[in-house]
């Protein structure tokens, strides 16, 4: 058995349970890349969700004129 994070029978067991929720049968042929896709997007929310400081703000923003104001 790899490192790979692909490889770990609890992230199998997790996609699995993923899917079941959803009522996803996804093909035999398509089962690696469907992982990977996985993988991927369980990395992707992780960055998001790290605590970001007043930096991360933007420096602008978008205000529309009050109706009455027009």
């Amino acid at each position: 058995m790899s490192d790979s994070p692909e490889d770990s029978p609890t992230l199998e067991a997790e996609f699995d349970c993923m899917l079941s929720r959803a009522g996803i049968t996804i093909p035999p042929e398509r089962r690696g890349p469907a992982l990977a896709a996985f993988v991927e997007l369980r990395q992707q929310t992780a960055l998001l969700r790290q605590p970001r400081s007043a930096a991360a703000e933007p420096s602008n923003i978008f205000r529309l004129p009050h109706p009455g104001a027009l």
